[in-house]
């Protein structure tokens, strides 16, 4: 009689113990077709959102093409030969995230430009110019990329980024230079906190605020919505804000 106790208190305790995390995978799965449904065949390139005729090089399909890389890893060859025949490979900030990034501090201005036109759509890409951006201290999102592209070669310096990003959580979000101008709070920067948290290997203060808020915001068409405000979504789902989120999910 104690034997059969002690087993099945044992197997109790397995079955406990071995039960996976949930995890997200059905949101990633959505934000994942939610990519794949703004290919464009004709281009090879993804569309900035659904119904428009404008494609950006970097950020939006150079983060697509990571992101598709498992899944469906033909549209990110497809997409990977694009860039290549534009002749537009980096940018030098948001590689910064892949590790990709040879030289990206001090954080430089950036130009947007138009690439070419077909068919009555616009491919267009950002480019780095050589100017320091002055004042990048003010943005949660420089501060953060500033943390993850330090976290490996100077974990000190990210650490003090990463902290005067989460100081300028207002209970919503992070009330940056840029969110005080534009009246609204940003859905990419949520993602960047929780994948910096990730990648410096600390628990950010606000993560399950952050990771519930960036949730509420996947559209019903997959994608992630660009901004919200007074805790009500605000904008449309864009492909560069679903390849942030889907990153900061993956790296839970």
């Amino acid at each position: 009689m104690f034997k059969r106790f002690c087993l099945l208190a044992l197997l109790l305790l397995a079955a406990f113990s071995v039960q996976p995390s949930p995890g997200f995978s059905q949101q990633i799965a959505r934000g994942e077709s939610f990519l794949t449904n703004l290919f464009d065949a004709e281009l090879d390139l993804v569309a900035e959102f659904e119904g428009s005729r404008t494609y950006w090089l970097f950020h939006d399909n150079y983060l697509a093409a990571h992101l598709l890389e498992t899944s469906r890893p033909d549209l990110s060859r497809r997409i990977r030969a694009s860039l290549a025949k534009h002749n537009v490979t980096h940018s030098g900030k948001i590689e910064i995230i892949f590790d990709e990034a040879s030289d990206p501090l001090p954080f430089r201005n950036y130009l947007l430009t138009n690439v070419t036109m077909f068919h009555g759509k616009t491919v267009r890409t950002e480019i780095v110019t050589t100017n320091i951006f002055t004042g990048w201290q003010e943005y949660a999102d420089l501060l953060l990329l500033a943390s993850i592209g330090q976290a490996s070669t100077n974990p000190q310096a990210a650490r003090v980024a990463f902290d005067r990003a989460e100081r300028m959580w207002d209970g919503q979000g992070f009330n940056d230079r840029a969110t005080r101008q534009n009246g609204v709070h940003s859905t990419y920067k949520l993602a960047l906190y929780l994948l910096a948290g990730s990648r410096l290997k600390i628990p950010p203060v606000y993560r399950d605020e952050a990771l519930d808020r960036l949730l509420a915001l996947q559209s019903p068409s997959g994608g992630w919505i660009t901004d919200y405000k007074d805790n009500k979504p605000h904008g449309l789902a864009n492909v560069e804000t679903t390849c942030l989120a889907l990153l900061a999910l993956q790296s839970r």
